[in-house]
């Protein structure tokens, strides 16, 4: 019987007194503003208004414009940052892989001169018996170390 009358006393205290209530209320009034937006046709408005409801949409609001330019401006900066960075990687790149490519060639260059090269000298003794020379026996040397040029050769 006690819980049937508290029941009967709660229902019956005005919304004010209660503190859940008041709680609500208060929550209610902190709620921001609502407004009605107009659905817009295709074209139905031009761009005077959109700047117009822009520059209300910004003065209606907290965020100061400023705030929101420097964003702005930092997200395109970075954008272009990135596209640049990426366009010279790419420049890198490319520049690289032609070097390799001149490095390469000038390797096989290197590999038939060389070639050549030990060709030619497997050839020198049969082409200097071919011309009737005679290979050397006996190895000489001269030392020029006491050497005194004769005055008579002036």
């Amino acid at each position: 019987m006690m819980a049937a009358s508290a029941r009967r006393i709660r229902s019956q205290a005005s919304p004010a007194s209660h503190p859940e209530r008041q709680q609500e209320t208060r929550r209610a009034a902190a709620r921001p503003e609502l407004h009605v937006v107009k659905s817009e046709q295709a074209d139905s408005s031009s761009s005077q208004d959109r700047l117009r409801s822009f520059i209300e949409w910004t003065r209606s609001h907290t965020v100061p414009v400023i705030q929101v330019g420097i964003a702005l401006a930092f997200l395109g900066a970075t954008a272009v940052g990135s596209l640049t960075l990426r366009t010279q990687m790419a420049e890198n790149s490319f520049d690289s892989q032609q070097t390799e490519q001149q490095i390469e060639k000038l390797q096989q260059d290197i590999q038939t001169d060389q070639t050549k090269l030990d060709s030619l000298q497997a050839s020198l003794p049969q082409k200097a018996q071919d011309m009737g020379m005679v290979p050397q026996q006996d190895s000489v040397t001269i030392d020029l170390n006491g050497y005194q040029p004769s005055d008579g050769s002036k």
